[in-house]
């Protein structure tokens, strides 16, 4: 597998023509694997290696996210409150039309607030002054519509969610991500000065112009770093990708931190309306605070983020619901690492085993059973006390009969197999039958002792009515 991921790693930096490029994978906690390709200082020869640090612009966007997040748990924030109560200097500043309804917090976190998308403009004021912000503030064109309108990716949005962490915390917003985050899990060479970090094993970024390759200007850390200005290795990385994975499943464990799991878990929730992602195969994609979240036909749910910066892109592509993750930064200007790591994602997914089949909770349980005796028997009446009150209102008795009846004429006798749980009170499981096979859908209703409130019949796509033969 491993293997695999080399040779997939070095043909991407070959066809796009990459100076270097790391990659990591995460998995079930640890850094399992690192790949390292190509050069981090074309100029002295020096190679990119396991420790080498990159700039991973965006996506610093989900660290400061989850940092806005532990102070909302703490009681600091509000995120539905007006951005002016953190950020006084935005209380000045003229809404787009008479009815806007004022920015928020939250709204900045979903990229909802009207800003226009910025990325090209953004990436050139990381080294903004505290002053340069408030006069953006009091002076700029902020508003390209009114808020909470559409989705529109905003880096000032994120800048200004750095000021709010600042005036809340009472201290930078750097000394606070130290403190909350880099401190705690072991990423002593992470930081958001890139000038300082060049002192060490550093991956300075490159452009390339025609055939002409030239060092990009490194952008100073500034007012503005919270939108992307994250320098990190591949081992620190991965500590902060163990950490989010380690949100999923939901469960009774002791909080271990530094972030509660659940306010991590809620960064993946669809917090903005879809919009088509950047990739090989773009699909509708949603935006969570600081993380986008697609379904994948093949892997299945996938949280991921970009990065980019005049020398560096990057991407993270992470599984939860199989807790792994792989990540890729490279020192090209806007190299297109988001189209890597989708085909690493799928050599693990086609190598790794798959994981077990969910247990079905004993409620559903229990409705599964009835329904395969209900099937059975051509009645429903007989496991009445296994329904919602509403299941034969809805559909009186005679005719959920003559149903069952029906299906078990036309399908014959049935066993069951493949049950897919949604979650403890919903799922679906199949009825393997003599003459072809039935998909069937259960849902519960919210009871002290949970009934089937909803029951639904179809004939499977690998099985065939006899009708239809």
């Amino acid at each position: 597998m491993f293997v695999e991921i080399d040779a997939a790693a070095a043909a991407f930096a070959e066809e796009h023509k990459l100076p270097g490029l790391v990659v990591g994978i995460v998995d079930q906690g640890r850094l399992v694997h690192v790949t390292a390709l190509g050069l981090a200082d074309r100029e002295s020869g020096r190679p990119v290696g396991r420790e080498t640090a990159f700039r991973i612009a965006s996506m610093t966007k989900n660290m400061t996210a989850l940092a806005i997040l532990s102070l909302r748990d703490s009681g600091k924030i509000v995120l539905d409150a007006p951005l002016a109560e953190y950020v006084p200097q935005f209380a000045a500043v003229r809404p787009v039309t008479s009815d806007s309804k004022p920015v928020t917090v939250r709204d900045l976190l979903c990229h909802v607030a009207g800003f226009v998308t910025d990325d090209p403009w953004g990436d050139r004021v990381l080294g903004m002054t505290p002053a340069e912000l408030d006069e953006l503030i009091a002076t700029g064109t902020l508003f390209a519509r009114a808020p909470g309108l559409a989705f529109e990716y905003s880096n000032l949005g994120y800048a200004l969610l750095g000021r709010v962490l600042t005036n809340v915390s009472g201290e930078p917003y750097q000394d606070y991500m130290r403190r909350l985050f880099f401190a705690p899990l072991g990423m002593a060479r992470t930081t958001f000065d890139a000038i300082a970090a060049m002192e060490a094993d550093y991956a300075f970024g490159y452009r390339l112009d025609g055939e002409v390759w030239s060092r990009e200007r490194i952008e100073p850390d500034g007012e503005v770093g919270a939108m992307g200005g994250l320098v990190t290795t591949a081992p620190d990385y991965a500590r902060w990708v163990a950490f989010l994975l380690s949100a999923w499943p939901a469960r009774d464990d002791p909080e271990t931190g530094p972030v509660r799991r659940a306010s991590a878990r809620e960064m993946a929730l669809y917090h903005a309306p879809p919009f088509q992602a950047d990739g090989p195969e773009p699909r509708p994609t949603a935006y969570g605070y600081g993380l986008m979240n697609m379904e994948d036909p093949r892997l299945g749910r996938v949280l991921h983020h970009p990065g980019g910066l005049p020398g560096y892109g990057s991407h993270v592509l992470m599984l939860p619901d199989r807790g792994w993750g792989v990540f890729g930064f490279a020192n090209r200007t806007y190299a297109p690492v988001r189209k890597l790591t989708p085909k690493l994602g799928q050599i693990l997914h086609e190598a790794k085993p798959k994981p077990p089949p969910v247990a079905p909770s004993l409620a559903l349980s229990r409705a599964i059973d009835a329904v395969a005796k209900a099937y059975s028997w051509a009645s429903i009446g007989d496991v009445a006390d296994a329904c919602a009150p509403n299941l034969l209102l809805d559909t009186p008795l005679p005719l959920r009969n003559a149903e069952l009846a029906d299906l078990r004429r036309k399908f014959g006798e049935a066993t069951v197999e493949t049950i897919e749980p949604t979650h403890a009170l919903g799922g679906r499981f199949f009825l393997a039958c003599a003459n072809g096979r039935l998909k069937v859908t259960v849902t519960l209703s919210p009871e002290r002792q949970p009934g089937i409130q909803k029951l639904v019949f179809e004939v499977d796509d690998l099985g065939k009515s006899p009708d239809r033969q």
